[in-house]
Order: structure tokens, then C-alpha cells, then sequence
């Protein structure tokens, strides 16, 4: 038996497919563009209050004819510290870090939490359980694989027991993700 297909005469491309994907793909880059646009305007509204209210400060000081005191200047500074942690805080891409993780996770592996370490920027601490130690290992070595991850550390790791039947392993490992 000889089979012959003519491919002229049928269309094999899914042209109304392929449109909305295209638009879908456009619609979510749009939607993570205003948003990163909202972000970074609110950030910069951020900033320049704070440079205005250190204006507003130092005019004060000279317009009373006397320097801040030492207790004031050390509220002033504890009142910075704790807008650039709020702003530190808010820099931090979320959405990239989670896309980079899904991308390393493997098969088996569930993330249970994830806590940036407010001692250290950049130092992200991940919490997960897999089946096996196998699975963990290979997540280890998937983050140390990627280029947006450094400093890995397996931190703990304990056998879980969620029936007679199933086991698993719960892990904590930390490590530094690259900055936006």
C-alpha cells in the first residue's frame, strides 16, 4: 500500500491560534510593564519626599541659628534606616526570583516557604520537602547550575514521616539570588 498526502491542499497552520497566543503574550508583557512603570514612580515619589523632608530639616536648623542635637540627628537616622529597609524591601523583584526557582525546581519537589534574611540583602532563605534525597540533591545542584544563584547551602534536612506508608524529606537551604 502506497500512501500519498498532498500538503497544498489543506492548511496546516493554526493562524487564529497562533493570533491569540501572540495577543495573550502581549496582554501579560503589557500588564508587567505598567507595573514595573507603577513601581518605579512610586519609588521615585518615595525619594523625593524624603529629600524634601531632609530640606525642610536643614532649614529649620539654620533658620533656629543652632545645630541638630545629638538625640534629634539619632531619631532622624533610625527614621532612615527604616525608610530604606521599607525600600529595600519593595526592590526586591519577586516575581523574577519565583520564575527563576521554577525554573530549577525539579519533578518531586515542593517549596514550602520562601524569606528573604533581613541581615543580608540578596540571601534568600528557601524551605521545601521532596520524596526522596535524591530529588533534594538534584534541586541543589539545579540551583548551583544557575546562573542567578550563589552561595548555596543546604541548612537543614530531617526525614518526614506523613503515614505509614509515605516519607519524604524536608530541607532548608539558603542562598544569594541575583538582584532583579
Amino acid at each position: 500500500m502506497k500512501l500519498k498526502i498532498n500538503l497544498a491542499t489543506r492548511t496546516y497552520l493554526n493562524t487564529r491560534q497562533v493570533d491569540l497566543s501572540l495577543a495573550l503574550a502581549v496582554l501579560l508583557l503589557g500588564g508587567w510593564l505598567l507595573a514595573q512603570v507603577v513601581s518605579a514612580a512610586s519609588l521615585t515619589g518615595e525619594q523625593s519626599r524624603f529629600r524634601e523632608q531632609i530640606r525642610d530639616l536643614q532649614q529649620k536648623a539654620r533658620a533656629e541659628g543652632r545645630e541638630v542635637d545629638e538625640k534629634e540627628y539619632k531619631a532622624l537616622l533610625a527614621r532612615v534606616r527604616f525608610a530604606n529597609q521599607i525600600i529595600e524591601k519593595k526592590s526586591r523583584d519577586w516575581l523574577s526570583l519565583l520564575g527563576q526557582l521554577e525554573a530549577v525546581v525539579p519533578d518531586g519537589i515542593a517549596i514550602t516557604g520562601i524569606a528573604p534574611d533581613a541581615k543580608e540583602p540578596g540571601l534568600v532563605k528557601i524551605v521545601g520537602a521532596g520524596a526522596t534525597f535524591n530529588q533534594v540533591r538534584r534541586f541543589i545542584e539545579n540551583l548551583e547550575n544557575a546562573p542567578y544563584f550563589s552561595d548555596i547551602y543546604l541548612v537543614s534536612q530531617a526525614e518526614l514521616r506523613i503515614s505509614d506508608k509515605q516519607r519524604g524529606v524536608s530541607f532548608t537551604v539558603t542562598c544569594k539570588a541575583a538582584h532583579r
